[in-house]
């Protein structure tokens, strides 16, 4: 498991505050030392700082809206995943009518477990229960094997028969097909995540944009706190929205797992009659 990402650390709701809370002191600290300028600032400077705060503000707005991309592609792609996982578990659910009994059966049955682990592992993730999902994840590896090693033994059945020379067997690509997305949903999930550095640069972008509006506001000796309290609330959360997008466990946003929720629900309605392999 990587390391967790270093706002991970914090709730929603305290990066929020603080979040808030810098972004004002940045603009109070601009609006000190412009109003000590004041005294010496000349019609000429007040035009360069605004023409300055300008692009600092439009630069920031640029960092946003990469950031909240890369959090929103990440968020796509995890979405994207289920769907394909749901498709894979499907198609091997369908070609597990090919095998012979028993192995029919107890390939179905596998399947079956595995989208209920799955089903059980988003349970656990909503609850924030780091360790019965890490061991949700384990029992689903542990399925994906068995049901390898299921394939594996049909193909090499298949071959030592001769029934059909030259062909393997039906389970055998969905079976590997489950693991490869397996582990590609584990990456997207947990791996795939906005670098530190582009973080650190959107607050340092932030605070400098912060501070130049302050300083204008202070050489102008004007200034309003309600667009103040709004445009450090606005900031803010947008950040939130892009952190919840990047986080392994989404507070505002969720994934639909209503597919696989119906993918359980028609193998269920299988008139297959259940069969439970062996320990």
């Amino acid at each position: 498991m990587q390391e967790p990402n270093f706002f991970d650390y914090f709730p929603l709701w305290l990066l929020f505050a603080i979040t808030t809370t810098v972004m004002i002191i940045f603009i109070e600290c601009g609006f000190r030392l412009g109003t000590a300028a004041q005294v010496n600032a000349k019609k000429a400077q007040t035009a360069q700082v605004r023409a300055i705060m300008g692009a600092g503000l439009g630069l920031l707005a640029f960092m946003l809206a990469f950031t909240f991309n890369i959090a929103q592609s990440h968020y796509e792609v995890r979405v994207q995943g289920l769907a394909e996982e749901v498709r894979i578990v499907r198609n091997a659910y369908m070609q597990a009518d090919l095998l012979a009994l028993p192995d029919q059966l107890r390939a179905k049955q596998l399947l079956k477990d595995y989208v209920v682990l799955r089903l059980e592992l988003k349970t656990h993730v909503a609850q924030r229960n780091l360790e019965l999902a890490l061991e949700s994840i384990k029992h689903s590896e542990q399925v994906q094997q068995s049901l390898w090693s299921l394939a594996v033994s049909d193909h090499t059945g298949t071959l030592e028969r001769q029934v059909h020379p030259g062909q393997s067997s039906p389970l055998l690509a969905s079976a590997l097909a489950l693991t490869d997305i397996h582990s590609a949903r584990l990456h997207s999930t947990i791996m795939n995540r906005i670098p530190v550095m582009i973080w650190i640069t959107l607050y340092f972008t932030a605070a400098l944009a912060m501070t130049i509006m302050g300083y204008q506001a202070g050489l102008t000796g004007r200034r309003s706190p309600l667009a103040t309290f709004s445009l450090a609330i606005a900031f803010s959360s947008v950040m939130m929205l892009t952190t919840d997008l990047d986080r392994p466990i989404m507070s505002f946003f969720q994934i639909n797992d209503q597919l696989m929720v119906g993918l359980l629900e028609q193998m269920e309605s299988d008139a297959q009659p259940s069969y439970y392999p062996a320990d």
